[in-house]
């Protein structure tokens, strides 16, 4: 296995002379084989190690257990440590638990690496992981970056991931062999987690009855992705290059932004949301088909607002992209379609009732501890997968290039063509509510549900939301 991670390290450039290396160790065997890994092969690169350990305390005493097992492993090894532990930060509605667990810990990370003064973090992950990740982007319906996997370096090699060739058998063997101590997170086994449910269930029945290699088969499409959306990413930044963008805005010429190919002009939209946004805003490819919508369709007015506080409107042949978009303290939603009408926005209380003071509605919401008998959409009420929800819950008004996934179908629709076919009059059409998420619509209220909310077999939290 050292002879593999070499030949990573090396064909990545993950580690120079001189570098000070951060290592996340949580305790399990893939962590502790990491450190053991960067510990043999450090000194010939002339890298020097610190540990890095973050406390989630999501797991009663099994938590602090594993922190005190690394704080032993590294005295015993003679490596610094760092820890730190969950602060006062409240998880969203809607945000996942592991999506929050995970901003957490890269905070974490990034404050140790910091303190400790080093310029790398390595991470302990692998191709198991790597395999995972795609598969579990596919499912989500993830666009090329997604598809792309888990990166082996990530912001210009701050981040590195050494074992990302090494296969979860490798790793288990070279801890046999080298009599390393490690921990077992029982969290790793709770189906709850749609990683662990493609772990422990899909990536096996695959293997077993349609393709035995398929890890190898996603960490090859991850590399293939990863190549072509480097060169799509490049050629989108070559193109903004013609247009002017900065730290605080974008104008493209809408002419200009519908003359590039369909996967440039959605990358070249992507490219500047980033820039704007930062490399983890919850903009999804929904986000990126209302921009190409509000730039396409007949309004030559339009404006919509995007996860980050991001105002995309169009004026006089230009799409301009204004960051900080929205008031401070005061997130808000652009009108929707072109009809007067009072707007509204506001964050899903998980449990509790939300009053929308402006329709004289009030909706509740819960979470159940069993599936219904019947878990199918009412006019009225609406059962959805919790953990299918991605980023804040919030019920808002429509906005113009809202799409919805209905039940049952492949493809998208767009809102304003569903309320049409369904012959909303177009006056009410602005006063209709929708539960969304940073992606996408989840429910139309008294018309659809969305497919991406759907109860299945593997469903473990259902959000229930009703009008009373």
């Amino acid at each position: 296995m050292l002879n593999r991670v070499r030949k990573t390290i090396r064909a990545y450039g993950m580690l120079q002379r001189g570098d000070r290396v951060l290592a996340g160790v949580s305790g399990g065997a893939d962590s502790v084989a990491l450190l053991a890994v960067l510990e043999r092969l450090g000194p010939s690169c002339g890298a020097t190690l610190t540990a890095a350990h973050f406390n989630h305390g999501t797991r009663a005493g099994e938590s602090n257990r594993d922190e005190a097992f690394v704080r032993k492993l590294c005295e015993t090894r003679g490596i610094p440590l760092l820890t730190g532990s969950m602060g006062t930060a409240r998880r969203a509605a809607g945000l996942s638990v592991e999506d929050f667990l995970r901003r957490e810990r890269y905070a974490f990370f990034e404050a140790a690496s910091r303190q400790a003064g080093a310029n790398r973090v390595a991470l302990g992950h692998h191709r198991g992981d790597q395999a995972e990740t795609v598969l579990m982007n596919i499912i989500r319906g993830s666009g090329l970056s997604g598809l792309a996997g888990i990166p082996p370096v990530r912001d210009g090699g701050r981040f590195i991931r050494p074992l990302i060739d090494c296969s979860p058998r490798e790793i288990a063997e070279y801890v046999k062999k080298e009599g390393l101590p490690f921990i077992t997170d029982s969290s790793n086994a709770d189906e709850r987690f749609l990683r662990n449910r493609i772990r422990r269930t899909l990536l096996p029945e695959i293997e077993k009855r349609f393709n035995p290699a398929i890890v190898d088969s996603l960490c090859r499409l991850a590399d293939v992705f990863r190549q072509e959306d480097d060169y799509i990413s490049g050629a989108a930044k070559q193109a903004l290059e013609a247009w002017p963008h900065g730290p605080s805005g974008a104008a493209l010429p809408v002419r200009g932004l519908a003359s590039l190919h369909t996967a440039l002009r959605r990358r070249v939209v992507l490219e500047i949301v980033r820039s704007l946004s930062g490399p983890d805003c919850a903009v999804g490819l929904d986000h990126v088909q209302a921009v190409l919508d509000l730039a396409e369709g007949g309004n030559p007015g339009g404006s919509l607002h995007l996860p980050g506080r991001l105002l995309v409107r169009r004026s006089y042949g230009r799409l301009e992209f204004i960051g900080n978009g929205h008031p401070a303290g005061r997130p808000r939603v652009a009108r929707a379609w072109e009809d007067p009408g009072e707007t509204f926005r506001a964050a899903v209380p998980i449990p509790g009732t939300l009053r929308i003071g402006s329709l004289g509605m009030r909706m509740r919401f819960r979470v159940l501890r069993r599936l219904p008998a019947e878990p199918s959409a009412t006019p009225r009420t609406a059962y959805l997968d919790l953990d299918r929800v991605s980023g804040t819950l919030v019920v808002r008004s429509a906005r113009p290039g809202d799409r919805i996934q209905p039940l049952g179908m492949k493809g998208t629709r767009k809102l304003n063509r569903l309320l049409i076919d369904e012959k909303i009059p177009r006056d009410r059409r602005n006063g209709i509510p929708v539960l969304a998420d940073d992606i996408s619509i989840l429910w139309v209220p008294g018309l659809r549900l969305s497919e991406r909310a759907r109860i299945d077999g593997g469903t473990r939290r259902v959000l229930k939301a009703e009008i009373i």
